[in-house]
């Protein structure tokens, strides 16, 4: 990240995790911060290029907290201001966001800047008076086929003085649609002045629960068992012994005579 003065005294942006407005920072330890002095200035940061090709849909948010010198009786009027800038020819030429094809999806510029105090912004709409802590900035940025960079730009003018301006929370998103898919992007980045965005299309899976198996006890059949049918041995009659026959007597023969 590159941090500059057009116009105006010390300090540049600096990383900052003390001081006002507070909080000091969104995501610890710090944030970007540049003061609101009581003279004319214009102070700038710029974040590294970025390119996103035909098809993706980018959008940046970022967290503010702002105490910027504004008008009390009025509260569309704003004389110390900051606005979001963006380049498409690598950092040669700025113009405000909305200028570039951007739009606000949420935290938007609240204020207008004076025209007669001398504002390197005067007439532009910008963030200004006090935020009350950190607010959320939702961008839709418009695509970009060559190197692009972003600005946050605080400019004063020539009376009064206030607390500052933090930047912190910086991410960048996006998404490339293919016939068919409906894209989750992640996208991650570090919001003080040396991160890169870097945004990832990261479906979420969601996790099937898997059935358990319950044994169901399958029962066991035990075949009934059938009887044999043991032969039943009928005992013969043991037949009776005969009593043994008494010889008869046999009658001797007479002698033959001679």
């Amino acid at each position: 990240w590159v941090a500059t003065n057009a116009q105006g005294p010390p300090p540049l942006w600096v990383t900052s995790n003390s001081g006002l407005p507070s909080p000091p920072a969104d995501t610890p330890p710090n944030a970007a911060f540049i003061d609101d002095p009581s003279v004319v200035s214009d102070k700038r940061l710029d974040s590294l290029q970025f390119t996103f090709f035909e098809g993706m849909l980018p959008r940046l948010t970022f967290r503010q907290n702002f105490n910027l010198e504004a008008s009390d009786p009025n509260p569309n009027l704003g004389f110390d201001g900051g606005v979001l800038e963006l380049s498409t020819d690598g950092g040669n030429t700025f113009q405000d966001i909305l200028a570039a094809g951007g739009s606000f999806v949420m935290g938007g510029y609240n204020r207008t800047i004076s025209t007669d105090r001398g504002s390197p912004i005067a007439g532009r709409q910008a963030w200004s008076g006090n935020s009350e802590g950190f607010i959320t900035t939702v961008v839709n940025l418009p695509a970009i086929q060559t190197l692009g960079r972003l600005r946050w730009r605080m400019a004063s003018d020539n009376t009064g003085v206030n607390e500052g301006w933090r930047v912190d929370t910086v991410n960048i998103t996006w998404c490339h649609f293919f016939a068919g898919c409906t894209p989750t992007p992640t996208a991650s980045a570090s919001a003080t002045p040396t991160a890169t965005a870097t945004a990832t299309a990261t479906p979420t899976v969601t996790v099937s629960p898997t059935p358990t198996a319950t044994a169901t006890a399958t029962p066991t059949i035990t075949p009934s068992v059938t009887p044999t049918a043991t032969a039943t041995s009928t005992a013969r009659p043991t037949p009776t012994a005969r009593p043994n026959a008494t010889p008869r007597p046999r009658p001797t023969p007479a002698p033959r005579p001679a």
